[in-house]
């Protein structure tokens, strides 16, 4: 075992970059989770079986873009470098690498994690001036080698990759080893699955139409939030003030609230949310988001009737009772994301024509009213008109009036029972998946999943209450 230091520039939680410096620590010996090893590696837990055709191990960029892609249950024999993995969670947030963490410990997923950086002979430190896109390209490369030969040439392995340097500097340097862009490796292997070239092409498309949007947009329809740092030194100086944002269900273009986390802000000296008016001030916030907000001036403090007011019809208006002022702010940053799988549906047929040229951009309305219309790119529309569809919101530009999105899944047509509760279990967090062969081992039920007879005569034979 050889131990030496580890630099790392990292951020806290709220936003500071940390200097932190680790012991490291390289040995020979390290598990490689493979059935082909002949080594005698000390492999436990779950292993990638004899029977796949290759072995694939993605870049750090392909995890943190395509993640859902790597998801399908298809796609076997997949090596999640610890590079890979540690890239995911400093730079895509704890949501993200939870949910890579959740695709490692499935058994019904063919996938492993190899801690490449622990390797002795499959880690390479920093070079000097080096960056840090380039040096975990590098390294993954090194470690995909290491691999292949670790395992005799018994396993072709494919490394994938969207860094066009590095395809064309190492695609040809080792053999038995193949370096190809994503794109290519979908299409070469495994060109009969539909769904994955699908939400590749939604996810391509939305990143596309994202740079397009920044480069022909320069009005700004938002202000742009401020930088973790300034945040950070904002709250605790009692400037701004962090919070949950919660808006209406009933008013959710006109009427949000941020509940204040932790102890009020000794300056601040609040004891009530804090009211944000209108889509303007919330800033691109979404339900549940955690934010900075700047207060107003007393003298532009609003009451929550007399906001509804201003909004509604006058003979409405004359029947809402003015509530007393409350403190009324706006939103100035977002401290962390809580974006997550949404259920939507297609606007009417009459609503896509009347959108424009092209008819590919799409703005969907979800199933929760609280959040915003989501703009995705789809050919599908006018099929999947009355069908409930899972979409994924990548950005939200302050050029952009609504947040911009890719397809990733169709849950079933709207009305049938079983898409209802598809859709109520994908908005409340609750993930289910069929059933393991190890599951049905333990009740003792065939793969299939039926009952016998006698089992349901016996079932019958139980009162009910």
């Amino acid at each position: 075992m050889i131990k030496t230091e580890k630099v790392l520039h990292l951020r806290s939680c709220k936003g500071r970059s940390v200097r932190v410096v680790r012991e490291h620590y390289l040995r020979e010996s390290v598990p490689c989770n493979s059935c082909l090893c002949e080594a005698q590696c000390h492999n436990e837990g779950k292993l990638l079986s004899q029977s796949a055709t290759h072995y694939v191990i993605p870049d750090w960029k392909v995890v943190q873009d395509y993640l859902e892609i790597l998801e399908f249950p298809e796609l076997r024999g997949i090596v999640f470098m610890q590079t890979a993995c540690q890239a995911v969670q400093h730079q895509k947030g704890r949501r993200q690498y939870n949910k890579l963490r959740n695709l490692l410990r499935d058994a019904r997923h063919e996938c492993v994690m190899f801690f490449n950086e622990f390797q002795l002979y499959s880690y390479v430190p920093r070079e000097q001036g080096e960056s840090l896109e380039k040096w975990q390209t590098r390294c993954i490369y090194y470690a995909t080698v290491w691999y292949y030969n670790h395992l005799a040439g018994l396993m072709p392995v494919v490394m994938v990759t969207e860094d066009a340097e590095a395809i064309q500097k190492y695609g040809s340097e080792t053999d038995g080893v193949f370096v190809v862009s994503f794109k290519s490796y979908l299409e070469n292997f495994w060109p009969d699955l539909k769904a994955v070239h699908e939400l590749y092409e939604s996810i391509v498309q939305s990143r596309k139409e994202r740079e397009n949007e920044i480069q022909e947009k320069n009005g700004k329809e938002y202000l742009e939030h401020l930088s973790l740092e300034i945040l950070e030194a904002g709250i605790k100086s009692g400037r701004y003030i962090q919070g949950i944002l919660n808006v209406n269900k009933h008013r959710s273009q006109l009427e949000a609230f941020v509940r204040i986390q932790g102890l009020p802000n000794k300056r601040s000296e609040l004891e009530t949310d804090i009211l944000i008016c209108g889509t303007k001030t919330r800033n691109r916030a979404i339900e549940g988001d955690v934010v900075a907000v700047e207060l107003l001036p007393r003298n532009e403090w609003k009451g929550r009737a007399s906001i509804l007011c201003e909004n509604e019809s006058e003979e409405k208006a004359t029947e809402e009772t003015e509530t007393e002022p409350m403190p009324t702010g706006k939103v100035v940053g977002i401290i962390q994301r809580n974006w997550r799988d949404y259920v939507v549906t297609f606007p009417p047929k009459e609503d896509i024509q009347s959108q424009g040229k092209n008819v590919r951009k799409i703005l969907v309305t979800p199933w929760d009213y609280r959040i915003p219309k989501i703009r995705i790119s789809t050919q599908q529309a006018e099929s999947l008109q009355n069908f409930r569809i899972i979409v994924r919101i990548d950005s939200w530009d302050s050029t952009s009036l609504y947040p911009n999105g890719h397809f990733v899944k169709v849950l079933g047509r709207a009305g049938d029972l079983e898409t209802e509760i598809a859709a109520i279990l994908v908005e409340n967090g609750i993930s289910i998946g069929p059933f393991s062969e190890a599951q049905f081992t333990v009740v003792n039920l065939p793969m299939s999943g039926t009952i016998s007879g006698e089992e349901q005569k016996l079932k019958g034979s139980y009162p009910l209450f």
